[in-house]
């Protein structure tokens, strides 16, 4: 049972996961234009954080369907404004982007995303496991 009803939990859940990628995107390309820093290398922290996203949906909505959810929609976001942010800012500036490149691009990073937002939530369930289990003894 969830303590929060679904109304309010499900766009709690969304508005973080959202408002937490976009600050990625933008903090990621100011730091990737200060320093020099290749801005395609912090993939890995982008997918932790997708991690983190759905382990957080798991606790706050207990529904793998709802954190599916979370990830392929906060994907989706992330790949259209967010990459809209990083452009405007300069690392997420693409020379050949085309159309076509454009929609590959943007359907990999939400399937990526909902991939790691299950991952996520597995591992929050794994976690809860562990934590009922060592209760009981």
């Amino acid at each position: 049972m969830n303590p929060w009803p679904l109304s309010i939990a499900f766009p709690l859940t969304l508005a973080g996961a959202v408002a937490l990628m976009l600050a990625f995107d933008a903090v990621s390309a100011l730091f990737a234009r200060r320093t020099g820093f290749p801005y395609r290398n912090l993939w890995p922290f982008q997918f932790l954080c997708y991690v983190v996203i759905g382990f957080i949906a798991m606790l706050t909505l207990l529904d793998l369907r709802l954190v599916e959810a979370v990830g392929a929609i906060t994907g989706f976001i992330e790949a259209t404004a967010g990459w809209t942010i990083t452009w405007r800012i300069g690392p997420g500036r693409v020379p050949d982007a085309t159309p076509s490149r454009i929609a590959i691009t943007i359907a990999a990073m939400t399937a990526f995303a909902f991939g790691l937002a299950i991952i996520g939530a597995i591992l929050f369930n794994f976690t809860a496991g562990l934590l009922a289990r060592s209760a009981m003894h």
